[in-house]
């Protein structure tokens, strides 16, 4: 079999394709801006409350078994209607550390197709213990 002209044509095509791929994805990654999120500066007072107490307890208890950490979590829920100041945001921070603490104790039961996701859980989970504030990350 012998090459005509309008195979060289493709093949020079697909030759020129694969260049231009390798040169876009080079530069792609000398250009790639750096995916690691800026660290949070907190400049509030960390909050102690018996809420927040409760909640340290039970993410102190999250690797637990459901035995040991079904109680810790009933405590929590019963004191944060309790917490005295609602009013200042404080609230729904110590829910949304509850809700990513409640997604790690679901996520830890099964396997999560994203296998990052247990160690975001596990850095915002330290992160409202550290700070008592829902960090948001």
């Amino acid at each position: 079999m012998s090459l005509r002209p309008r195979h060289f044509v493709l093949l020079a095509i697909i030759i020129g394709l694969f260049v231009y791929n390798i040169i876009r994805h080079r530069h792609d990654e000398r250009n790639a801006i750096p995916r690691a999120s800026a660290p949070v500066a907190i400049t509030t007072p960390r909050l102690n409350t018996p809420a927040w107490a409760a909640f340290d307890h039970a993410a102190a208890l999250r690797d637990d078994p459901a035995a040991t950490f079904d109680p810790a979590l009933k405590d929590l829920n019963q004191l944060i209607p309790l917490d005295p100041n609602p009013t200042d945001g404080h609230l729904t921070d110590i829910k949304g550390c509850l809700t990513w603490l409640e997604f790690y104790r679901q996520g830890m039961a099964q396997t999560h197709p994203d296998p990052q996701m247990k160690t975001r859980a596990t850095h915002h989970i330290d992160d409202c213990v550290k700070y008592h504030l829902d960090t948001g990350a």
